[in-house]
């Protein structure tokens, strides 16, 4: 989800955080009886427990939970609000959109509809549908959920200061009786403040993070980060080693398989990276088909070029999102096709985003591309990750 877990649990897991948390809090549902509501409570218990254990099974009970309620009341309203968050949670975007809008109809006043449309538009990189969406959710309802999104919608635009002040509104508007959703709230603070190459200031958010619901997988992830900014790397991978046996994810992997490749452990790394491809690979199991990972991982390491570039294709032709589109500006590069490269590079960059890695690749692509229109004998180059 790029930086964020598997979009993480990347952004479809930001998002669905956010809501489900905010809208319920209840710690031990009721078993699923096909009611609406008691399925609704259901499904969005089991959609934090997708996000706290990195498990995307428990979004396929919810699904059948509230499948079932709506089999029984096709008119359903708190089943079918709930049902297009499940399908972000899955990478049902468009799926998504389609149960949004029909409850949005039905009550075209509730925020959270809006909520869910946006998140699906922002998934496929349809940014104006997004941002539209999410100005409304915000005029019904200014709360933490509507909050959150701006903040992300501001750091697509590479307005990073708007969106720590965006995301800490939202903070200030979770209530202390739902821990999990302040500490997700914290942890995303933190990651905006390392952008900023603010080490101390994410530190305390993560650490606010950690107190707020200890042992919260995006704290422990933050505090992993901070190890590595300090160069404490021996501390940073027995944190991430202890999140990847918690909850395991494809970043948590990466990155101790890029710190065990500075630590001149190639062998272990590589394990690290076979494991993270696995995850993703796993993943397709409990959710639509999602290539854009293992292609950015394939073309970051420069293994397997033409697999990486066939596998970003594939998630283009179904979303066009900067980070999708970032993916396989890099697998085109990787593979010496500069002139695609800089095309898919201009999609990854139209938002105005700051996300280091983009960037970083659209430098080295812009370098290459410029070198060759040089001519051929300064247009030669190892491709290498920039990162």
């Amino acid at each position: 989800m790029s930086k964020r877990q598997r979009l993480l649990f990347v952004v479809a897991a930001i998002a669905i955080g956010a809501i489900a948390a905010a809208v319920y809090s209840r710690e031990n549902p009721p078993a699923p009886k096909g009611v609406g509501r008691e399925a609704a409570v259901f499904a969005a218990d089991a959609l934090r427990r997708a996000r706290l254990e990195a498990n995307g099974g428990y979004t396929l009970e919810a699904e059948k939970v509230l499948t079932r309620a709506l089999e029984r009341g096709p008119d359903d309203y708190d089943a079918l609000r709930m049902l297009g968050a499940v399908y972000m949670s899955q990478h049902r975007f468009r799926e998504a959109i389609e149960v949004g809008t029909r409850a949005m109809h039905a009550h075209p006043k509730d925020a959270w509809n809006y909520g869910v449309v946006g998140d699906a538009h922002i998934e496929l990189g349809e940014y104006d549908a997004a941002f539209d969406a999410f100005d409304t959710m915000a005029r019904l309802r200014p709360d933490a959920a509507a909050y959150a999104r701006i903040a992300y919608a501001r750091e697509l635009r590479g307005q990073i200061d708007g969106a720590i002040a965006s995301m800490r509104m939202a903070a200030e508007a979770t209530g202390a009786q739902d821990p999990e959703s302040l500490a997700w709230h914290d942890a995303q603070i933190g990651n905006l403040l390392l952008q900023k190459n603010d080490i101390d200031g994410a530190a305390r958010e993560y650490a606010r993070a950690e107190h707020a619901f200890p042992g919260h997988p995006f704290a422990e992830a933050g505090r992993a980060k901070v190890a590595v900014a300090r160069g404490q790397d021996d501390d940073a991978l027995t944190i991430y080693r202890a999140l990847l046996a918690k909850a395991p994810t494809s970043e948590t992997a990466i990155a101790i398989g890029d710190l065990l490749t500075r630590k001149g452990d190639a062998a272990g790394a590589e394990a690290m990276y076979a494991r993270a491809e696995a995850i993703e690979r796993d993943a397709w199991l409990t959710e639509a088909r999602l290539t854009t990972n293992v292609a950015r991982m394939l073309a970051e390491r420069g293994v397997r070029t033409g697999e990486a570039v066939q596998l970003a294709e594939e998630a283009a032709r179904n979303r066009k999102d900067i980070f999708t589109m970032d993916a396989l500006a890099w697998a085109y590069y990787r593979a010496g096709r500069f002139a695609d490269a800089e095309a898919a590079s201009r999609q990854a960059r139209r938002t105005g985003t700051v996300d280091r890695r983009i960037v970083a690749h659209a430098e080295v692509i812009d370098r290459s591309v410029a070198a060759l229109s040089r001519g051929p004998d300064t247009g030669t180059r190892t491709p290498s990750s920039p990162l």
